[in-house]
């Protein structure tokens, strides 16, 4: 199938069902019936056969029956529907600039090669469009849709909320006895060795700057090569400059600014800017909101005309309100049915308490429920202001160009508002001793870990070698306690351990890590002697140099891509630093000696203080916590949207969802995903929050 002439056509006709802002599905099950959250469909071309697969989430009060009998039928409607050109020309051209850009980075695109050459004999394949995305024609992809995506031989899978366990057999059991068999001798390929160069390191792409008529800067860094180019309007205001009680407000309201501007609703402001083979998105972080703006160098201002629609004239719909606050409840809920992401939400809480007035560090479904859609709209307005924004923006044009259309669409944009303050980010606050909380999950097969101690902010002396420090004890795939509760023991897949951000000061350090529950007490102790032995088992010259090699490569591309560089920037610009300053840090941490992470790991040997965070069944994890000598262990009550519909049998976002909004800016181990343009995969080390730490 990975072959076949009909990959072109599934592929188009599950972007024509599924796609999350304009697709079939969305239209009918959530905009008009409103039944459903959200919808999607994909298409899976494997070697030996394929997989098309459309789904949706049910909205409140909805029975799993009425939503799977909608979906049946909006599906027979949509192979019935004759296909519009222009639809299908819309999803060609997004899923062939997809699969462009995925493979820009070097290290992507040798991915690519070696795979069509190993397993389907034409590395050449990767390096043009894929001919039967390109030529399918809109009879063709009919035709095929008729012929392969028959309702009646659909399988239908149903994961409702409940307690975990009695999954059904198809899921678990096995499907026959293994029989062995005999793979054909292939041809051994000799690769040469060559002598170790010189560690490269690229330069930055020189920092320039413009002036609109009405006063708002342009910060640009032009990439000549570059395929696309990157605009962000960044307005001062983040998470914390909210009040409290009102935590998400302005993502909220940057999330509705995308959801349709000026004279069109949402799904026609999608389908215009994808029209153009653009993206209109947003980013909210602790200090900075930004709407963004990918789109190829030649739709430039078409491309911003379509941010200033979203800035300047954002239509706040209140149907488009009433789905993003379903989307986010159920997010919310969805977020519960992941034990770190639990484990490393009631740290939070527990490090940077409430301070009265100020915005708490996460989502709550109580905050959520407050924030109306006049409120939105009202702090979209009071942020975005002239006086309150400035552009960023990389791409292969001079700053000359990309000011000239930004004046354009917002050279006549005043207002004597100041917009928001800024907040700063408060420290992790440690009590003396060592503090145990347990999050009860009954049933729960596996428990998570979070142990964390002191270390410094961003900004303080030691926070380079504590780097080093976090990456040799779990960060680093080779590191001690990966060594250790991976590779020996078989405990965990993996552990994790970072620094915590976007505090300047007062930080912390934590190892993370998920385990089958009857190993909770003897992981921890793995964890405990982790950290006692950066006192007995000196830092050794290795182990620094894996640091130093992590920094030299991300120093080597950070201008590889210009959607590389984007994201480094605006993530500098989001923690209140610059591209410069961030690539100054990580230089830095290219010169570690072994005798500075030598002392600074004695530094961070003590767990004296330090919180340990188990997200576990009770009833097996209490005895194991008592057998290794936590005696004084405080049970803590989940948050009230995990007691009412928490997810419990499986994360329901599943690989094709995206959260609706991010997780809150603050890096201490939970998950979420940014509806932007320029978003990097994962949780914790996109490009980045490389620079940022």
């Amino acid at each position: 199938m990975a072959q076949s002439p009909d990959n072109g056509a599934l592929s188009i006709a599950a972007e024509l069902l599924g796609n999350g802002e304009y697709g079939f599905l969305r239209n009918r099950l959530v905009s008009q019936l409103g039944i459903a959250t959200y919808a999607s469909a994909s298409w899976t071309g494997g070697l030996l056969g394929g997989r098309f697969t459309f789904e949706a989430g049910a909205a409140e009060g909805v029975a799993p029956e009425a939503l799977e009998s909608a979906m049946k039928t909006a599906f027979a409607d949509f192979l019935k529907t004759p296909l519009d050109p222009v639809d299908v020309e819309r999803a060609r051209t997004g899923i062939l600039q997809a699969a462009r850009l995925g493979s820009e980075a070097l290290k992507d695109r040798a991915g690519v090669v070696s795979y069509n050459a190993d397993v389907l004999g034409d590395a050449q394949s990767a390096l043009v469009d894929d001919p039967r995305v390109k030529d399918a024609s809109v009879a063709d992809v009919e035709a095929t849709m008729k012929r392969l995506l028959k309702p009646e031989d659909a399988s239908v899978l149903v994961l409702k909320p409940g307690p975990r366990g009695g999954y059904p057999d198809a899921l678990i059991g096995s499907s026959g006895t293994p029989q062995p068999f005999t793979a054909p001798e292939r041809a051994a390929i000799d690769i040469p060795k060559h002598a170790a160069g010189q560690a490269p390191s690229a330069t930055l792409p020189a920092m320039e700057t413009a002036t609109l008529s009405n006063g708002i800067k342009l910060v640009h860094y032009t990439m000549p090569e570059a395929p696309m180019v990157y605009v962000a309007a960044s307005a001062a205001g983040g998470w914390n400059s909210v009040p409290e009680g009102k935590e998400g407000l302005l993502e909220l309201a940057a999330s509705m600014a995308t959801r349709g501007a000026a004279d069109r609703g949402s799904a026609d402001f999608a389908k215009a800017a994808s029209d153009i083979g653009a993206g209109v998105g947003h980013q909210a972080g602790t200090l900075t909101t930004m709407m963004t703006l990918g789109v190829p160098p030649e739709k430039l201002d078409q491309g911003i005309g379509l941010l200033a629609d979203a800035v300047l004239k954002p239509r706040f719909d209140k149907t488009e309100w009433t789905v993003l606050m379903a989307q986010t409840v159920d997010w919310l809920n969805g977020r519960e049915a992941d034990l770190p992401g639990v484990a490393g939400r009631m740290a939070k809480a527990t490090l940077i308490p409430q301070v009265p007035g100020k915005a708490a560090v996460d989502w709550s479904a109580k905050a959520l429920a407050s924030i109306s859609l006049d409120e939105a709209r009202d702090a979209f307005k009071a942020e975005f202001t002239p006086k309150a924004v400035t552009f960023y923006s990389v791409g292969p044009m001079p700053v000359a160009t990309v000011a000239a259309s930004l004046e354009k669409a917002f050279g006549a944009w005043t207002s004597d508002t100041a917009g928001y303050a800024v907040e700063p980010s408060p420290a992790a606050h440690f009590n003396g001793g060592q503090k145990v909380l347990l999050v009860p999950e009954p049933g729960a097969s596996q428990s998570a870990l979070f142990v964390a101690r002191p270390a410094p902010g961003t900004d303080e002396s030691e926070r380079a070698e504590s780097t080093a420090v976090s990456n040799l004890l779990g960060a680093d795939f080779s590191s001690r306690l990966n060594s250790v509760i991976r590779e020996e023991k078989g405990y965990s897949y993996g552990v994790s351990s970072y620094l915590m951000s976007p505090m300047k000061a007062g930080s912390g350090l934590v190892v993370a890590t998920t385990v089958e529950r009857a190993n909770t007490g003897p992981a921890i102790t793995e964890i405990l002697k982790g950290f006692a032995g950066l006192t007995t088992l000196p830092v050794a010259q290795d182990e620094v140099d894996r640091t130093v090699t992590v920094y030299r490569r991300a120093l080597a591309g950070s201008a590889e891509t210009s959607a590389g560089l984007f994201s480094s920037l605006i993530g500098a610009v989001g923690s209140g630093s610059t591209l410069e300053d961030q690539q100054t840090r990580m230089a830095a941490r290219t010169k570690l000696t072994l005798d500075a992470v030598q002392k600074q790991a004695l530094a961070l040997a003590s767990l004296d203080p330090s919180l340990i965070v188990v997200a576990g069944d009770p009833d097996v994890v209490m005895p194991q916590l008592a057998a290794i000598g936590f005696k004084d262990v405080e049970i803590v009550k989940r948050d009230e949207v995990g007691d009412e519909t928490a997810m419990r049998a499986l994360d329901l976002l599943g690989g094709n969802r995206q959260a609706p909004l991010s997780a809150s800016p603050w890096r201490v181990g939970d998950g979420g995903t940014t509806r932007a343009v320029h978003s990097c995969t994962g949780d914790r080390d996109c490009g980045a929050q490389i620079h940022a730490d």
